[in-house]
C-alpha cells in the first residue's frame, strides 16, 4: 500500500486502496467487515481491538485517525466476515 493513499490531506483514498487490493488478486474489501487490531509498534505485543465489526470504508477512515493519534502503535485491519 502506498503511503500517499493513507496520508493524503483529504483523508484516505478508499477507491485507490480498493483498486490496489483487487489488482493484487484479493477479494473486494468493500464486501467485507473488519476489526481493527492494535499492536505495540516496538515489541509487537497485542494491545487490543479498539474497533470491531465495521465496514471497509469506516475501518480505513477510523484507522487513519488512530494512526495519527497513537504514534507508538501499529494497526491491522482483520477481516471478520462478509457484508450480508
Amino acid at each position: 500500500m502506498e503511503n500517499s493513499a493513507v496520508h493524503s490531506l483529504s483523508g484516505p483514498d478508499i477507491e485507490a486502496l480498493r483498486n490496489e487490493a483487487l489488482l493484487a488478486g484479493a477479494v473486494d474489501p468493500t464486501t467485507l467487515r473488519f476489526r481493527v487490531v492494535e499492536y505495540d509498534r516496538y515489541s509487537g505485543e497485542l494491545i487490543g481491538v479498539p474497533i470491531q465489526d465495521i465496514t471497509f470504508v469506516d475501518a480505513v477512515e477510523k484507522t487513519a485517525r488512530l494512526i495519527a493519534s497513537r504514534a507508538d502503535s501499529h494497526f491491522c485491519l482483520d477481516p471478520v466476515g462478509y457484508i450480508q
